[in-house]
């Protein structure tokens, strides 16, 4: 009797490690891109800004009421990855472990944080017609004089970092509530909303005891963007519509409290039209700031046209061009042409 419960012991693991369901997948993208501004008489060949070349790998297994997932993504070229720091172009972009179940889902881990992931910025070639999402949030490149150019999700969003996230399950037919704790004592909340054809996503986040002072632009071409990283909070809300025949919009507020005392904020609105393997959109943004005593920095407004060709699933091609006018002095242009492939 021993000896069968000692052996019934010894097989329990294997048995439940062969009923559980394990899927794998191999996944990446390769992009390039070229563009043309106002800060250098030279192209920037490859460069795309919050946007790089990426391969991955992610898998799941089911046990009983309960689904155990990892996932590790490597950036390979310019974008976040040399924002983020110097040295080499590859880091771990995400490196996390989940668990989830009735309660929602739990993950531990480098990755995206909740603020990045509720906006416009999932590079899937959504209904916003800018898979990339520069037209939404800064045009062709961000890049512009120093203390004109604005990254306006940036300013209230963290990006990549080591951190501990909750994601609700779906209540009132298409929410989500989002929880994280992450590096430096920092913490975000956000909520996300989409069904029938709406899109709603507002956050908060406050980066805690993190200098953010500095500016990794300098470091990459020389082009400081001043007080681009000096945030210490921010909120925002996203919404949009989709209607059936393609037309969509969409609009976005934010705010960000600077480190300096000051704060600044964004108003981004675009008109998109999808159909097809066609898309193409119009978005215009302004952008302010304040400094601590209360004197308004310069008013800084983009407008960008996009177009996006998608001949078949998982490629895609862009042209985009970007006009800058600062207290309108007509002061920065930009010009982006590229193309993605996914796998």
């Amino acid at each position: 009797m021993k000896k069968s419960m000692l052996a019934l012991a010894m097989l329990s693991p294997l048995a439940a490690s062969q009923s559980a369901h394990a899927e794998v997948t191999a996944y990446g993208r390769v992009l390039y891109n070229i563009i043309k501004d106002d800060t250098t008489d030279d192209l920037y060949f490859g460069r795309h800004e919050f946007a790089e070349s990426t391969i991955g790998v992610k898998g799941s297994v089911e046990y009983n009421d309960l689904t155990f997932g990892a996932q590790v993504e490597i950036g390979l070229d310019e974008g976040v990855s040399n924002i983020l720091h110097d040295g080499t172009n590859s880091r771990n972009r995400i490196q996390e472990i989940w668990v989830q179940g009735k309660f929602g889902k739990v993950k531990m881990g480098t990755g995206a944080s909740i603020t990045w992931i509720v906006s416009d910025v999932d590079q899937s070639g959504t209904w916003w017609s800018d898979p990339l999402g520069m037209s939404q949030r800064f045009g062709s490149t961000r890049r512009g004089p120093a203390g004109e150019s604005q990254t306006p999700f940036i300013t209230t969003q963290s990006i990549f970092l080591e951190r501990f996230v909750y994601e609700s399950p779906t209540f009132l037919d298409g929410a989500k509530f989002y929880a994280q704790y992450g590096e430096d004592s920092s913490y975000e909340i956000a909520v996300k909303y989409k069904a029938n054809g709406w899109r709603v996503n507002a956050w908060s986040t406050d980066f805690g005891d993190a200098d953010n002072d500095e500016d990794p632009q300098a470091n990459i071409d020389g082009n400081s963007t001043e007080g681009f990283f000096g945030s210490e909070s921010g909120y925002g809300i996203l919404a949009g519509y989709l209607h059936d025949s393609g037309v969509n919009f969409s609009a976005t507020y934010g705010v960000a409290d600077r480190v300096a005392g000051g704060d600044s904020d964004f108003l981004n609105w675009k008109l998109g039209y999808t159909q097809g393997k066609h898309a193409v959109s119009y978005s215009m943004g302004n952008y302010g700031a304040e400094d601590a005593s209360g004197i308004d920095g310069p008013d800084h407004t983009r407008t960008t046209v996009a177009y996006h060709f998608v001949p078949v699933a998982g490629v895609r091609f862009w042209a985009q061009a970007t006009k800058g006018d600062t207290d309108e002095e007509e002061s920065f242009n930009a010009f982006a042409v590229g193309g993605m492939v996914q796998f």
